[in-house]
């Protein structure tokens, strides 16, 4: 391949950001960018912000369209296809991510959610985000937001049950407790001898947010709270909230403080 057809399906890189073992690549296709089978060996996820991509895995060809995500396995052979104007934001997730879900779960064919799916949405926003406005934290944003993903897309269950786990109650108490601390998914998981997989799975399905933009909005809550002490504020929505979490509730007034904040 000549460098000029590489640069075709290369496009043109405007972005590049490195978030613990993630590396986030925004590219832009100005002309009719097309590579044949290939593959990559890391867990390769896209979100189009612009434009139109085709992915041809086998022999029929998949479309994508602004907003949508879609995901590739490590060592998965596609062709790539991007219409001129296109915009996608990449993000390469070490094999090893996928690797230790395959170690730990049974392997039940992939399960791919709609590319419209309401979830892929907000999953391809919140990912967007982190790679805009990259904090302390992103990196516990960022594990949350792909465990719950990827293993939707690899075909693990998530806990069947529509009641809510009595772990949670005990999650929310631990981190309305503990919430300037800096933990990683695995310790959390290990205080409550639960999965990290089905710890950002049961979370985000019963309260609607991610484990970690929960954390996040936790943390802007409770500054919140101090400055208003110290400015002599009015604090009691945000004491109302915290008592509230100690009953094992989200409330609808913080998740619509995190929509507007996060």
């Amino acid at each position: 391949m000549t460098s000029a057809n590489a640069q075709d399906w290369l496009g043109t890189v405007i972005a590049r950001k490195s978030i613990g073992g993630f590396v986030f690549v925004q590219h832009v296709y100005s002309r009719l960018s097309e590579r044949g089978q290939h593959s990559h060996p890391w867990l390769h996820l896209s979100i189009v912000q612009r434009g139109q991509y085709e992915r041809t895995p086998g022999r029929s060809a998949s479309h994508y369209r602004s907003g949508d995500v879609t995901l590739l396995t490590t060592d998965e052979r596609h062709a790539d296809s991007y219409v001129p104007g296109t915009k996608c934001l990449h993000l390469v997730i070490p094999s090893s991510f996928e690797a230790r879900l395959m170690r730990d779960f049974t392997w039940r064919g992939r399960a791919p959610l709609d590319p419209i799916h309401p979830i892929n949405a907000a999953f391809s926003v919140s990912l967007y985000r982190e790679f805009k406005n990259a904090a302390d934290d992103s990196t516990f944003v960022l594990e949350s937001i792909l465990l719950d993903l990827v293993s939707r897309e690899l075909g693990i269950a998530a806990e069947r049950s529509r009641l809510r786990p009595p772990w949670l109650r005990i999650l929310l108490e631990y981190l309305d407790d503990m919430y300037e601390h800096q933990w990683s998914l695995t310790t959390l998981a290990r205080e409550l001898d639960v999965h990290p997989v089905y710890l950002c799975r049961g979370f985000s399905e019963h309260f609607g947010i991610t484990l970690g933009q929960y954390v996040r909005g936790l943390r802007i809550l409770r500054g919140w709270q101090l400055l208003s002490v110290g400015h002599g504020g009015n604090i009691s929505e945000p004491l109302e909230i915290s008592l509230r979490y100690r009953h094992g509730d989200m409330p609808v007034t913080l998740r619509n403080m995190l929509v507007k904040w996060l």
